[in-house]
């Protein structure tokens, strides 16, 4: 039974014993306690002293765990007489339990370690609140929140679990894809070839998409968020922290109506025009679709607005953030060194997020100038700005390349003279871009969409139209993927 002290923290005192006892007398029973517990899960001094002979015998000496070795390491620690000598060993020894009822006591341990830890923080943000000047409620309550979450994180920690355990639920998934006809391993993506490629965007993974400005990253963003929610009819988030809710929103009635983002922003639209922004509003709203458009969102706020909209919405299905250079950590200096260090931290968090809620989360981010100084414009990993850790973190990296944004600004990809015919190849490969662009509205661009990482699947380059007018992304027919193929085959 937990034990108060005169400050209400709460230990098991007989509970402690009884481990710290089993572990003196078995083998067994010392290597479940050091591989479930940690020195500060103890709440009396003398019982970490102890465990903490037992960690170095195991960690360090690598050798065997008994009363006699024990007490040996307590005389060479001078800590011998502090325990209370041979006399409370004994004790300890005498409360040992079976292995069987072992893990019973381990877990009152360590419930009430982490409710010590709890206690502990609720009371240091009570007396922050009391004793500090907080100018800012809103960065206090985030903080607060975030203390509080460390001090039961231990909570989440899991055992291991038997492959027998784990066979039936992969089975279950086989079932429901050879009965459903789909091959997918996550969420779509809503394009068929994109989704082939990757499996879709797969629960606790984060997919960095990356691109130069106005490439369009934002805009297949949002049309994956889009498709993902309404074909899987599952809700999604998204963080948008350059771009208001409502312009964002106007973008999704443009791609899903058809009228032209220009007119949809300048509100110059005809009647017959008005009735598709009216049905495309209908649509949208059958979308489980949320948007928190806060700018320069702190890295703390974001992670608990998510935790709270799974515990709005159980199902939550995908997060977007646009984008990763926006968001906010304590500082923590100046100059490069400390950008990569909050970059790291940020990339870590999210990383941790995706898997703690179990959901997919696409971050976008911006490509550094160094492709634009290359012969060849299209993007590479090492192009990703801090690229370290986002690279290191990100399970999936899509690279947008379009190869009209360069000749825009005079800065066309050129062809190679070592191939002969390429010159004749390269100007029938822009004859079918602007065939296809004219068979299509609004000045349709072909993008490439490189999956250069793929930690669990394979990597490749997948194309699609972007409609620039209407911020919409369409799937090229196959006919003119194999043309393209071809002519893209030629170049090489």
């Amino acid at each position: 039974m937990a034990t108060k002290t005169a400050n209400d923290l709460p230990f098991n005192l007989d509970a402690e014993k009884a481990v710290l006892g089993s572990a003196l007398i078995s083998s067994d029973a010392s290597l479940n306690v050091l591989a479930s517990l940690e020195e500060s899960d103890f709440y009396l001094g003398k019982h970490q002293l102890i465990y903490r002979a037992m960690q170095y015998l195991k960690n360090e000496q690598h050798t065997v765990i008994d009363a006699v070795s024990v007490t040996d390491q307590l005389i060479i620690m001078k800590e011998y007489d502090n325990v209370g000598g041979a006399e409370y060993l004994k004790e300890c020894c005498d409360m040992m339990v079976s292995l069987g009822a072992l893990d019973f006591y381990i877990r009152s341990v360590k419930d009430n370690s982490i409710l010590r830890k709890m206690l502990t923080a609720i009371r240091k943000i009570d007396n922050d609140y009391r004793s500090k000047d907080i100018k800012n409620i809103n960065e206090f309550i985030s903080s607060s929140e975030e203390i509080f979450k460390e001090s039961i994180e231990q909570r989440r920690i899991s055992d291991f679990v038997p492959v027998q355990d784990i066979g039936p639920r992969v089975n279950d998934k086989f079932k429901v894809s050879n009965a459903t006809g789909e091959s997918l391993t996550g969420l779509t993506t809503g394009f068929k070839e994109l989704d082939r490629v990757t499996q879709g965007l797969r629960p606790g993974e984060v997919t960095i998409l990356a691109a130069r400005p106005s490439v369009g990253k934002t805009a297949l963003a949002l049309n994956v968020a889009f498709k993902s929610a309404i074909r899987a009819r599952v809700p999604v988030g998204i963080f948008s922290l350059e771009m208001s809710s409502e312009l964002l929103f106007k973008r999704l009635i443009s791609a899903q109506s058809g009228v032209p983002l220009t007119k949809v922003n300048g509100n110059t639209v005809t009647d017959d025009e008005r009735l598709k922004i009216t049905n495309a509003i209908d649509l949208i709203s059958q979308a489980k679709i949320y948007i928190d458009d806060t700018p320069q969102a702190k890295i703390n706020d974001i992670l608990q607005k998510c935790r709270r909209l799974q515990q709005k919405e159980p199902t939550l299905g995908l997060i977007v953030i646009d984008y990763i250079g926006l968001i906010t950590v304590p500082s923590t200096g100046r100059g490069e060194t400390a950008r990569y260090e909050e970059i790291r931290k940020v990339s870590a968090a999210l990383k941790g997020l995706a898997m703690e809620l179990k959901i997919p989360i696409i971050v976008l981010c911006q490509i550094s100038r160094n492709a634009e100084q290359r012969e060849n414009k299209k993007p590479m990993l090492s192009d990703l700005r801090d690229s370290g850790s986002i690279e290191q973190d990100a399970d999936m990296v899509w690279l947008l390349y379009r190869a009209d944004y360069y000749s825009a600004y005079g800065q066309e990809d050129k062809p190679k003279k070592t191939n002969s015919g390429f010159q004749s190849d390269f100007q029938k490969k822009k004859e079918i871009d602007k065939e296809v662009a004219a068979s299509l509205p609004g000045n349709a661009s072909y993008i490439e969409v490189i999956i250069a990482k793929n930690r669990n699947g394979q990597t490749g380059e997948v194309g699609l139209f972007f409609v620039k007018k209407y911020c919409r992304f369409d799937e090229p027919t196959s006919e003119w993927q194999a043309a393209y193929q071809q002519i893209k085959g030629n170049q090489n």
